[in-house]
């Protein structure tokens, strides 16, 4: 499904187009539409799509303190102000008011009653001079979290001013205006039109972030304004997860933490109890640090908020075939496999067995024999409560 820019004589209007499985644009229309930038930072768009003479169009539904969807992503993932109006763009594609985002992929993840949670998935942008490229939004909203966490180590002008960012951007009432205002006032201090994040990066020496591309070059790839998507709103919710604990690996906490989590466990796997570190005849060790939750204002980087697991064990996790959960009556952690992955098994003739094999309660000898360090309860309940779509 996308929100797409369609030409309307002037500015164009944006609208949305396409289907996630049963799930149409036109069941959602009247609906109140949620932004899901990360999986814990919801912002609402205080708008709707609704048939206006005909023609799916997105409206505010509060014009005060609000602004337009893309204005508003902009402003949170630190990029130049981009037009409506693609006729007047030109130039340099990341300039200020020289680009329009024509195409926003979104994922439906949560859809309740008169309620919707769109992700955006990549941002197309363009100008009229047909230079075209792609912004995966997960991947930015990373590098964005990452500098918001450097400025609380920082005491400067520039600092500051991404402290603030971040505030408005995680308010409870999202104020749009005030987004829009702290990011222009990050590129005035930098005296740029250019792209905010990158400069930022470099000001603040996150040095492992600033020389990451910040665009993806598609050429006059066509739009495809009838997106069908047969992804699912629970195969989103996992596909969102691996995404943030795909980007939560890279860079020098990405790397601290996979040492501190592995060592806690002494290479040992939570889930088999085997132990695999790196020999001198290999690259790497058996194990991988895996994420609870992956995103900032959860701990990204401290080992409760991780867990040791072999390389199967990992992605079976990742992949939601298998699950870690607190006991609370027994104070235990055990691992299951759901119902809905058994389900899906059957069909596909897909071999349970060995996971079988892991289910129950986990032995203490499994975990770190640092008690502090075993896996936050809090997170694990978030997770598997995020996972059955309860969040």
């Amino acid at each position: 499904m996308r929100i797409v820019l369609r030409p309307s004589g002037g500015r164009g209007e944006y609208e949305l187009s396409g289907s996630q499985q049963a799930i149409s644009a036109s069941d959602l229309y009247g609906h109140e539409i949620y932004y899901e930038l990360t999986p814990d930072l919801i912002i609402p768009a205080r708008a709707k799509a609704l048939l206006v003479q005909g023609k799916p169009r997105f409206r505010l539904d509060y014009p005060e303190g609000t602004t337009h969807f893309y204005r508003l992503l902009s402003a949170v993932l630190l990029l130049p102000k981009p037009i409506r109006e693609i006729r007047k763009t030109h130039g340099a594609i990341l300039l200020s008011n020289a680009y329009s985002m024509t195409s926003i992929r979104v994922d439906v993840v949560d859809c309740r009653a008169r309620r919707v949670n769109l992700r955006p998935v990549d941002l197309r942008i363009e100008n009229s001079q047909q230079l075209i490229g792609k912004i995966v939004v997960a991947d930015r909203m990373e590098r964005v979290i990452r500098l918001w966490d450097q400025s609380t180590r920082v005491d400067s002008r520039l600092a500051r001013l991404v402290r603030q960012h971040k505030s408005a951007v995680t308010a409870s009432l999202a104020d749009h205006i005030a987004v829009e205002k702290t990011a222009r006032a990050i590129a005035s201090y930098l005296k740029t039109k250019e792209d905010i994040l990158p400069l930022a990066e470099r000001h603040l020496e996150l040095v492992d972030s600033c020389c990451i591309p910040s665009l993806v070059e598609i050429g006059s790839q066509p739009h495809d304004f009838g997106e069908i998507d047969d992804v699912s709103p629970d195969a989103a919710r996992i596909a969102r997860l691996k995404e943030w604990r795909r980007a939560a690996v890279r860079g020098s906490n990405g790397r601290r933490f996979r040492q501190d989590v592995s060592e806690s466990y002494n290479y040992k796997c939570l889930f088999t109890g085997q132990r695999l570190p790196q020999l001198d005849v290999t690259e790497s060790p058996g194990v991988d640090a895996a994420h609870i939750l992956p995103w900032s204002t959860h701990d990204i980087d401290s080992p409760r908020n991780g867990i040791c697991l072999s390389k199967l064990c990992h992605w079976a996790f990742d992949e939601g075939i298998l699950r870690l959960r607190f006991v609370t009556e027994s104070r235990r952690y055990m691992v299951e496999v759901p119902a809905n992955v058994r389900q899906a098994a059957l069909p596909a003739s897909f071999d349970l067995a060995y996971f079988d094999r892991l289910t129950g309660l986990v032995p203490e000898s499994n975990l770190p024999r640092d008690r502090t360090k075993w896996p936050s309860h809090s997170y694990l309940n978030e997770l598997n409560r995020l996972l059955d779509g309860q969040l």
